[in-house]
């Protein structure tokens, strides 16, 4: 059954004293096992409801609501705009019910269908989970506030498409951008019919956006965003949790309305371009809010407001067609190239070292379901990557308190090996990633079925040019490929000149043997 919390409650829960690792794991309860496979993602519908287009089974990597969502307008009486907003309940009068059953479902069901607005948000961690998982959610009508408990009921879900789907029900999220991708990943569920408020202050000019800001704007509530990076895993909630998770939607209804107000009059929160005018932005001013028509433009500022709102369901609209994806097998490589914009004096050895080790934390993070962050943190890689340590007790020593680093001490020692045994170049991380984003652009030009070139370091001497591509850090194990002026001289006395050149030049010593 649903359980109703009395605000004035007390909690035993305490947010903060568990840690992360003590917490059990709640994806070793669910029914299907979490696939973190670098593939394309494939929807979970099992039925699609509201149907206009049948649901295709041979484009299951495709949105299934695609038609609906590109064919949908707003009823026009959502676009309608109350002269008198009715105040917002206050949370001590509102009740909260906890949903941690099945009977609890239907019942939450029940009482959705037979609205016409409600507000959603979902609480998510991602610290012990490769891709993440909906740890909460939030759902308030005008009268009562919900609380799902999403990792209790995790495969029972999906009969909410009855309300997310259904184009009669208006779902009023805040900054949706995640929300929606989180609930087609793990519960099969899709959004039609969406007003986003952070897309409403958009439109309006409004230079913040965010939901503290409209809460503080309309409402004249300041709230503690101390629980934005809670552990959202932890059971029993503490009652601190619990109001801070239904304050994200106990106010939306009304915000709605108030914003709805205010775009339906025209009103503007932005600052206007300097280039104009006193005189021309206190008529433009004018013109927006006045009700009669203009000769300029024959529309009255009530057609002006509708299309205002219609503008913030149409963006509203473009979030919801978003498709959730799976990350790509080569999704370290985002965070490769973040570490060396740091650390833009690793030389070839350390590059080499940094970009197997981010492949390996990658893998590690898929097979056991948690962050590559908490597989090892990225200050942890670059400390290794700094000391390329020589024995595994070294190694030991830059990692303490990662029992993942311990677990795959051989493969990490092969890595640090390999990276030492290559020649040291006085090029930096710098060099080479300005080298490997340009041929990016030659390799978007052979898309286009240009001519295919060879990007290449090149440096003259006196017999014969050499090249040399640095663009990949992996392919400094290959030999280098020697090219001659003379096609008729032999590959061997190449090599012969090339050592002898070498031999002149001053030994410059790697960063590593330098410390």
């Amino acid at each position: 059954m649903a359980s109703i919390v009395q605000s004035n409650s007390t909690s035993k829960g305490k947010s903060k004293a568990k840690d992360e690792a003590d917490i059990q794991k709640p994806q070793v309860n669910f029914k299907e096992k979490i696939n973190n496979d670098p593939q394309p993602f494939l929807h979970k519908l099992k039925e699609k409801l509201y149907s206009l287009n049948p649901l295709s089974f041979q484009e299951l990597d495709s949105h299934p609501y695609k038609f609906e969502l590109e064919n949908f307008t707003p009823d026009p009486i959502f676009l309608d705009v109350k002269n008198d907003v009715s105040p917002f309940l206050p949370l001590s009068k509102t009740p909260l019910i906890m949903i941690d059953s099945t009977e609890g479902l239907e019942h939450l069901l029940k009482d959705l269908l037979l609205q016409t607005v409600i507000a959603v948000d979902l609480e998510h961690h991602d610290s012990r989970s490769y891709q993440g998982i909906t740890c909460l959610m939030q759902i308030s009508t005008d009268k009562s506030d919900y609380i799902v408990d999403t990792l209790k009921l995790w495969d029972q879900l999906q009969p909410l498409n009855q309300v997310f789907c259904n184009p009669k029900i208006l779902k009023i999220f805040h900054a949706a951008e995640n929300d929606v991708l989180w609930l087609q990943r793990d519960f099969g569920i899709y959004v039609v019919n969406l007003f986003d408020t952070c897309q409403a202050a958009s439109v309006l000019g409004f230079e913040r956006k965010g939901l503290t800001f409209l809460l503080q704007h309309y409402c004249q509530i300041r709230i503690s965003k101390c629980y934005q990076r809670a552990d959202w895993r932890i059971r029993p909630l503490s009652k601190e949790m619990l109001n801070y998770a239904r304050g994200d939607t106990h106010y939306l209804i009304y915000i709605y309305e108030r914003l709805k107000q205010d775009l339906n009059s025209c009103r503007f929160y932005g600052k206007l371009d300097s280039s104009i005018s006193k005189e021309g932005k206190e008529g433009l001013l004018k013109k927006c809010q006045n009700p009669i028509r203009s000769k300029a433009n024959e529309t009255t500022a009530n057609e002006t407001g509708v299309k205002q709102m219609l503008e913030v369901w149409k963006n509203s609209r473009s979030i919801c067609l978003r498709r959730y994806k799976i990350p790509p097998k080569n999704a370290y490589l985002k965070t490769y190239r973040k570490l060396i914009q740091k650390n833009n004096n690793f030389n070839r050895q350390q590059l080499y070292a940094l970009q197997e080790l981010c492949a390996w934390r990658d893998r590690v993070a898929r097979d056991e379901d948690e962050s590559p962050n908490f597989v090892v943190p990225n200050y942890m890689l670059v400390k290794i990557t700094y000391h390329l340590p020589n024995n595994p007790q070294d190694l030991l020593h830059c990692c303490s308190h990662a029992p993942f680093v311990q677990q795959h001490l051989r493969h990490i020692h092969g890595i640090m090996l390999k990276a030492r045994e290559l020649d040291v170049s006085s090029s930096t991380a710098k060099e080479t990633r300005t080298t490997s984003e340009t041929k990016e652009q030659y390799n978007k030009k052979d898309r286009k079925g240009k001519r295919t070139f060879s990007l290449a370091e090149t440096s003259t001497s006196r017999r014969s040019t050499k090249k040399r591509v640095v663009g990949d850090v992996s392919s400094i194990i290959k030999k280098s490929v020697l090219v001659t002026k003379t096609s008729k001289v032999e590959l061997t006395n190449s090599v012969c000149e090339k050592r002898s050149c070498t031999t002149n030049k001053k030994e410059i010593p790697s960063q590593s043997q330098n410390m």
